[in-house]
């Protein structure tokens, strides 16, 4: 199962990729960050202790499209027993040189305790809600899931279709002094998913997102704060959230 998510999200990620050498390269952005997550001093008690995580990240903006992708090494202070890595590859292709794109998503999380998930996202999305102060980037897709849950009611496999996604990617720059700042947002709703998935997640709806304020000390460092939050997602019934504090190095 495991070697499977890899080579589906490696590919999906090294197709983007390869359709991108044929557009014109405006610029990339990426960085190395380490920091402390708490499931526990958030609204809610989720009750899950706190964890140190090493993330990095990067991206590309083309003239037809971009790409963002990131590498989550979570609870490196635990047991091995209870690690986890998670990955992620996304990017818009614009259709005809217009605002409006076909959208991708591949989000997997290799858990060494609960098991392995792969989230496979087609859609269009939409890139015309931006500035220099702002940007907006909404997408609608389809689901795919790779899961190793099955029911304890049926039997049935979570795996194949998952029902849709709604969801968005928005940042605001904004300047105090002469600090920059940014506060941003991604956030997805998960609708009509399958049954063996509802069961786990309780309930045929989800929320999945989180509210990061991040202050650009110099050019190259920044602190940031996250409240990550989710309904009915994560394994958790109900609403919980999670504050995930990072110091990251830019490039």
């Amino acid at each position: 199962m495991r070697s499977n998510l890899i080579i589906k999200t490696l590919f999906l990620y090294l197709l983007f990729v390869t359709n991108s050498q044929a557009v014109e390269l405006k610029y990339t952005f990426g960085s190395i960050k380490t920091g402390y997550a708490n499931w526990d001093i958030g609204a809610v008690d989720t009750d899950r202790g706190d964890l140190w995580k090493l993330v990095g990240d990067f991206g590309a903006v083309f003239d037809k499209g971009e790409l963002y992708s990131f590498y989550e090494y979570n609870k490196f202070d635990h047991d091995i027993d209870n690690r986890n890595v998670s990955f992620m590859a996304s990017g818009h292709y614009r259709l005809n040189d217009s605002d409006f794109t076909i959208f991708g998503k591949a989000y997997a999380n290799l858990d060494n305790k609960w098991g392995d998930e792969l989230n496979t996202m087609i859609g269009m999305g939409y890139l015309g809600f931006q500035s220099k102060q702002f940007f907006f980037k909404p997408f609608i897709s389809i689901h795919e899931l790779s899961s190793d849950y099955q029911s304890t009611v049926t039997g049935s496999s979570a795996n194949g279709f998952n029902g849709y996604v709604l969801g968005w990617t928005s940042a605001f720059f904004f300047k105090v002094s002469e600090y920059n700042f940014t506060l941003s947002n991604w956030n997805e709703f998960e609708i009509d998913r399958n049954e063996a998935y509802s069961e786990q997640q309780y309930g045929n709806i989800g929320i999945n997102g989180g509210l990061t304020l991040n202050w650009k000390m110099n050019k190259s460092m920044s602190l940031g704060l996250t409240y990550r939050y989710f309904q009915n997602k994560l394994s958790y019934e109900g609403y919980g959230d999670q504050m995930i504090f990072l110091f990251g190095y830019h490039f």
